[in-house]
């Protein structure tokens, strides 16, 4: 789910718990022979986006959240896919408010043609934090989904590209590399990816996140790196840039974070975003 500050409710999960190596031996990635497109689609708002799937038989729409972490499942699709809740996992959203969920082992998520496989997710009840008439979801996914495959997330055309390695190399040909952090949290179980971002006092990480709409936030204790003031609530206009020459300027909000700061989908639409997530790269291709 997603550390995102959103209009319509979705404050979701982004687990900040330390660096930890994933325990156990997570299942091996399905690999397809040919590149798999997911198609997305617009949830509540052009802003939110989720994808239609299936788990044990039952379809459902799931929201893609690359800032998430860790995916999680409705007791409905819990049930559905035929694991037992057990356990415990605990993890933060990016504003530091605590959230601790059940976990469900061996989850297989079916898109298209591709299938999901998950060691651990978490099981929650999305419906209490959806606006009242709200699609249901079967779920939030987010990176963790993917781990050891590439994926190129295509905000602007509405598609999600599971690449094989002949695509993943013509992909990045045209496309810049930027440094990233990847963090595994939640015990290891969850996945997210951070972009580097320069200041005149050194590096700093912010978090991608497909599922915040808010573009651009940055933690008060950093604000004022930007040129930003820490304690104006409404939006303001900011110059950044990313580790690897790439600029970017819009607005942004100054909020107290446990973490540098978020960039949210509003942003993420101006790129095809490329990650490798089994040798931990990501490219930007910026969009006309």
């Amino acid at each position: 789910m997603s550390s995102s500050l959103t209009r319509s409710g979705l404050l979701l999960l982004t687990f900040f718990l330390g660096l930890l190596s994933a325990p156990g031996a997570a299942a091996p990635p399905h690999r397809p022979s040919s590149p798999v497109v997911i198609p997305l689609e617009p949830y509540i708002d052009q802003d939110h986006y989720a994808f239609r799937a299936s788990i044990g038989g039952q379809e459902g729409l799931f929201q893609f959240d690359t800032g998430g972490g860790l995916t999680v499942l409705t007791p409905q699709s819990a049930s559905a896919a035929g694991c037992k809740q057990w356990s415990r996992l605990t993890g933060f959203r990016m504003r530091g408010d605590r959230i601790d969920v059940p976990r469900c082992d061996n989850v297989d998520i079916v898109v298209g043609s591709a299938r999901l496989l998950l060691p651990t997710t978490g099981v929650w009840d999305l419906s209490a934090v959806l606006p009242a008439g709200a699609p249901p979801l079967g779920g939030s996914v987010g990176l963790d989904a993917f781990s050891g495959q590439a994926i190129t997330v295509d905000l602007s055309h509405r598609r999600l590209v599971i690449e094989t390695p002949t695509s993943l190399k013509a992909r990045v040909a045209h496309s810049r590399e930027i440094p990233i952090h990847v963090v595994r949290e939640a015990e290891g179980y969850a996945l997210t990816v951070m972009l580097g971002v320069e200041t005149g006092s050194g590096r700093l990480w912010f978090t991608l996140d497909s599922g915040n709409d808010a573009g651009l936030t940055i933690g008060r204790h950093v604000a004022t790196l930007f040129g930003l003031d820490p304690q104006l609530s409404a939006a303001q206009p900011v110059k950044l840039q990313l580790a690897g020459g790439v600029p970017l300027k819009g607005e942004a909000h100054s909020r107290e974070l446990i973490l540098d700061g978020n960039i949210g989908s509003p942003v993420m639409r101006h790129w095809l975003v490329t990650i490798d997530l089994a040798h931990q790269r990501l490219w930007l291709a910026e969009l006309p």
